[in-house]
């Protein structure tokens, strides 16, 4: 490359060298010929991601399903084209539908249905696309929850006694009304369904607050019932202790009182041999003691035994 002066003298110009053209231009046909062959590749793939599947149609007729992530070879369009199909689950969410009980109630709910692409051809010849698909669950959906909430009373929805309430069974009613249903018919899996929402009409308000309400005054009899059970158990325990304590007490207080009264015999023992006639003028004071009192008025002779002992030493008995 070598610069030449300007004629006018304002600016050097540059020139390229044929080297440098034909680098420039080898350059520019890399680059296309890449492009060429990436549109190329585009065109005469179909990519599957993770968690999704691709329906290869020949002139608008499904010939086959890729659901291995990666890559996969088909022939250009228009002669095959690749229908990308998600196959992880959704949540689909049915209106507000009335419908009536076993018992005559009428009820209205909210369901839900978890579901999922299970067989993409078929789901894709019955359907065509998540919206559709919506559609016909949430008439599958409706229809269950009419036929299934025809066999259980009002009760089964909104008891407050845990051995009533059968939310559990009819869920499992309800999906086992729709799952096969909406495999055979449109290639659709679904994986749980229940209640979002569950509300009442104003007239059954009242008669529903009314069976919670008897509801509750049962539980609370119940736990009455147990309560003073468990009282009585424990108050006939305590009584039973007690009288066993008493008997022990009146027990030892007997033995005490008997090895009292054999030490006390042996005492007064002991005593009349030392001095018999301290120990008779000792149990003469003892006797009148318990004979007399403070409000006792006594007249007998005073020349016997123990009374003479109120008499003056030089008196005369009478």
């Amino acid at each position: 490359m070598a610069e030449t002066l300007d004629p006018t003298g304002a600016r050097p110009a540059v020139s390229v060298s044929p080297a440098a053209d034909r680098a420039i231009d080898w350059l520019r046909r890399g680059l296309g010929l890449v492009l060429v062959l990436a549109l190329a590749v585009r065109a005469a793939s179909a990519p599957v991601r993770e968690g999704s599947a691709a329906i290869i149609t020949r002139f608008g007729d499904p010939v086959r399903v890729l659901d291995a992530p990666g890559l996969h070879p088909r022939l250009p369009w228009p002669v095959e084209e690749a229908v990308l199909v998600d196959l992880r689950a959704r949540t689909f969410s049915t209106a507000h539908t009335e419908m009536l009980t076993r018992d005559k109630k009428n009820v209205i709910l909210v369901g839900f249905a978890v579901w999922r692409v299970a067989d993409p051809l078929r789901f894709h010849q019955a359907v065509g696309g998540v919206e559709a698909a919506e559609q016909k669950l949430d008439g599958l959906v409706t229809n269950a929850q009419i036929g299934v909430l025809g066999g259980f009373d009002l009760a089964a929805l909104t008891s407050t006694d845990p051995s009533t309430l059968q939310l559990e069974v009819i869920e499992a009613a309800l999906l086992a009304a729709v799952g096969g249903m909406a495999r055979d018919q449109y290639g659709i899996e679904v994986l749980d369904m229940g209640f979002s929402r569950l509300s009442l009409p104003e007239e059954n308000v009242a008669v529903v607050f009314r069976q919670m309400k008897a509801e509750r005054k049962q539980f609370a009899a119940k736990h009455q019932a147990e309560g003073d059970e468990v009282a009585a158990r424990i108050r006939a325990e305590a009584d039973l202790a007690a009288a066993q304590i008493r008997a022990e007490g009146e027990a030892e207080a007997a033995r005490i009182r008997g090895e009292a009264e054999a030490e006390a015999a042996r005492i007064y023992a002991e005593a009349h041999g030392q001095d018999p006639d301290l120990y008779r003028f000792v149990r003469s004071l003892d006797s009148l003691d318990a004979v007399v009192g403070g409000q006792t008025t006594v007249i007998l002779r005073t020349d016997s035994e123990p009374f003479r002992l109120l008499a003056s030493p030089g008196g005369q008995g009478g």
